[in-house]
């Protein structure tokens, strides 16, 4: 859509720039700067200027260089697209860093203030952790704060 408008309007300009040639007035004012206006001045003492109109356009080599703006404007819109996906990624993936950081440090804690703590097995039954390895244990979590918590 913004392509076309884009091409709509480039159009245009070729086409205006054919047909539009329009008086130019110039003339000092009382200060000594020179102005150059389309509308004559209200003093009326002005010269008019000859502006010679544009230089012809090759409507092929306008074509290309229309074409070659689409393209660029194209490439421009899908390196934003990709950079705003990417962006949306690297959040997603912060997120599950910070999720990860909250859990270990909370399984630390856990272990780290309960010596006590018993644990279920895949059978479901209910034992109390060796010293060894809750500091086992210990050490994991420390391990997972260490790599999540950065």
């Amino acid at each position: 859509m913004l392509n076309v408008k884009r091409l709509c309007l480039v159009s245009a300009a070729l086409l205006l720039s054919f047909s539009v040639h329009a008086q130019i007035y110039k003339w000092v004012d009382e200060n000594g700067q020179t102005h150059y206006s389309q509308q004559p001045p209200e003093s009326g003492q002005a010269e008019t200027v000859d502006v010679p109109p544009p230089p012809p356009i090759n409507p092929d080599e306008a074509r290309d260089e229309v074409q070659e703006l689409i393209e660029q404007q194209q490439a421009a819109d899908q390196a934003e697209l990709q950079a705003e996906q990417q962006a949306r990624e690297e959040a997603e993936q912060e997120a599950v860093r910070e999720e990860n950081c909250r859990i270990a440090q909370e399984n630390l804690r856990s272990y780290q203030n309960n010596p006590g703590r018993r644990i279920m097995d895949q059978e479901g039954n209910v034992t109390r952790l060796t010293e060894e390895d809750r500091q086992q244990k210990i050490q994991e979590f420390q391990e997972q704060v260490d790599l999540y918590c950065q």
